[in-house]
């Protein structure tokens, strides 16, 4: 007879605050709300949820009163309706024409810009007895993916005269928004996107935005410009990083208090811990890790921690990161290697096996007092690289617990 086996303990895991998502959406939703009017929330959870956790994020922002929640690819729409997420789900990248089909069983938004799509579109739609939904993608000025102004026009008509398909929405994506405080390029894009819209509506007797019978639903918005420029939120607003407590950059944040506005306490809701296998003392002279690229120049206490790169702890932490112990920083010596890392703790004398470690994120000291922070612009500083990459590169295989 098999041996009934509970689940392992894990030695490194996230936690996921839930109070903490709440208390942004409502930041964003108030934000967002100009003149009376509040436009729907579209939170994106691609990336793994921004790597905090595809499932565990979009139930908490769903909890959260958020209406609409996007992703990136067929799969993550695939990974939310079979967890039981009947909610809308917006898909912004390319889906293929053998795709499409599931998107369109599914109930999914999903991005337009060539005819293969569809016409996939609506021959599925045929089949089921439906339409499908879709949102054009306007090209101006990213040259990622979209149709530029007489593409979008002649798309739009296409989609107009298929009984099997509706334009649900119009889209574009800024190129320069957090990168900087000089908002030209942005500002023209959305001139070019605003435009675009407009002929739209005029060559398709669509009522114009604002009118008790407008459902199309042209937005631009990102958490930057939501925060920058509450004014020109469309009827739907795409939150991205915000809703998980960071903001976009801290160009943003500058801009914002440029233009004489309190910024809005956003509050990050991922920790990730793990837990010290041993400490050993190493002598002074020797060296740590592989490489030799960290020699102890006095004896030293040493604690081993269970992760690595292959946790998505990048390499390039190695011997620049600091996590905390007890609430205190702890330096990461020697090289980050695939499954384990070491830390300095000599000057922590409760580090033992056993003890929590926070990677990114806060903890409180032992005693009950305040202890430190390690963000994930800090580590995004450490790295050279954005807080986006830190999150989104933790390995998805790592337990999320939603906490708060």
């Amino acid at each position: 007879m098999p041996i009934a086996l509970q689940k392992p303990e894990p030695l490194t895991w996230i936690e996921l605050d839930r109070a903490a998502l709440r208390h942004n959406i409502q930041v964003l939703r108030q934000g967002a709300a100009h003149g009376g009017r509040a436009p729907l929330l579209c939170v994106m959870v691609k990336g793994n949820g921004y790597g905090h956790g595809l499932l565990a994020a979009a139930r908490c922002f769903l909890e959260a009163g958020v209406e609409w929640l996007g992703v990136h690819d067929i799969f993550e729409l695939q990974d939310l309706r079979a967890a039981g997420i009947t909610a809308a789900v917006y898909v912004v990248g390319r889906l293929s024409p053998q795709q499409v089909p599931f998107a369109v069983a599914q109930a999914a938004s999903f991005v337009l810009y060539d005819r293969e799509v569809l016409a996939a579109a609506s021959a599925a739609a045929r089949r089921h007895g439906t339409r499908a939904r879709v949102h054009l993608k306007v090209e101006t000025g990213n040259n990622r993916q979209g149709l530029r102004h007489d593409e979008a026009l002649a798309m739009a008509h296409a989609v107009a005269a298929d009984p099997h398909l509706e334009l649900e929405g119009l889209a574009t994506h800024f190129a320069d928004i957090e990168d900087t405080t000089n908002h030209r390029f942005a500002h023209e894009q959305l001139d070019r996107f605003t435009t675009c819209v407009e002929a739209i509506r005029r060559e398709l007797s669509l009522p114009p935005a604002g009118h008790p019978d407008d459902k199309l639903l042209a937005h631009a918005s990102n958490t930057a410009a939501l925060l920058l420029w509450p004014e020109v939120c469309g009827r739907l607003v795409r939150c991205g990083i915000g809703a998980y407590g960071l903001w976009p950059s801290k160009e943003t944040y500058l801009s914002v208090c440029q233009l004489g506005r309190n910024p809005v306490e956003l509050k990050p809701a991922l920790t990730w811990k793990t837990v010290i296998a041993q400490v050993r003392e190493v002598p002074a002279g020797e060296y740590v890790g592989y490489g030799r690229t960290f020699r102890a120049v006095r004896l030293m206490r040493v604690a081993i921690l269970p992760i690595g790169y292959y946790d998505g702890y990048d390499r390039g932490l190695s011997n620049v990161a600091k996590v905390l112990v007890d609430g205190q920083r702890a330096p990461v010596i020697g090289r980050v290697a695939m499954n384990m890392t070491a830390i300095d703790v000599t000057d922590n004398p409760v580090a033992c096996a056993g003890s929590e470690v926070v990677l990114l994120g806060s903890q409180a000291r032992a005693d009950g007092s305040d202890g430190d922070r390690i963000s994930a612009e800090e580590m995004a500083g450490w790295l050279g690289t954005i807080h986006y990459e830190v999150t989104t590169r933790i390995a998805e295989r790592i337990e999320r617990r939603v906490v708060g």
